[in-house]
């Protein structure tokens, strides 16, 4: 909280899959989370070394919280703290903030996307002497946001494969069958992210994306 800025470091348990970075929301006063370095965060977040950006996650992540909260105030209050991480914290302080996932757990080449993130972060905020690091150019990016948040809602839904984050899925296609035998499709165009086989029921099953074009012109 006594902080100004935050570059956030993971890895991730998948078998496979590109470095990303989660970008916080829009400038806003809202209730969910109101924030005003938008500008700036995504400044540094084209300077990380990456290619892949996703934003939306408090917003798709609250919209499933309410749905499952059915109007208890107390309920959705402390269910949406708990999707409060270390990023959105610190935007709730004032500053901002960026999660970098720098690869599977085990991919050699992670730790050299952490040691660029982190040097490209010193020298774009001046920490450091050495030449400002240069944005990504648009063409090069793909933005995603995060639109819906799915749930399991028995435990014998299942996927009709073995589904990875960011793999591309068309509008209409089946994802999952529920218990009963009803069939689970997208309603549009994007790519699924954090499918969870292994969600329990009434959990977050997996999240839909679709591009977001206007990432970064903002």
């Amino acid at each position: 909280a006594r902080h100004d800025v935050l570059l956030d470091l993971h890895s991730f348990n998948a078998a496979h899959g590109e470095p990303f970075v989660m970008v916080g929301p829009m400038d806003n006063d809202g209730p969910l989370e109101p924030f005003r370095h938008m500008r700036a965060e995504r400044a540094l977040a084209r300077r990380l070394g990456v290619r892949r950006f996703v934003t939306g996650w408090m917003a798709a992540y609250g919209g499933g919280v309410q749905r499952r909260s059915r109007g208890n105030a107390s309920e959705l209050e402390t269910t949406l703290r708990y999707g409060v991480g270390t990023t959105e914290y610190m935007r709730s302080t004032g500053g901002y903030a960026l999660t970098l996932e720098c690869g599977q757990h085990l991919d050699p080449r992670a730790p050299e996307v952490a040691y660029t993130a982190i040097m490209n972060t010193l020298a774009f905020l001046k920490l450091i002497d050495a030449p400002e690091p240069q944005p990504l150019p648009f063409e090069e990016m793909e933005a995603l946001q995060m639109v819906v948040v799915h749930d399991k809602l028995d435990a014998g839904d299942r996927f009709t494969r073995q589904w990875a984050s960011f793999d591309p899925v068309a509008e209409g296609e089946q994802i999952g069958v529920r218990a009963d035998g009803t069939p689970v499709v997208a309603e549009f165009a994007g790519r699924i992210l954090f499918p969870d086989v292994n969600a329990a029921p009434n959990h977050e099953w997996y999240y839909l994306t679709r591009p977001n074009p206007q990432f970064g012109r903002e």
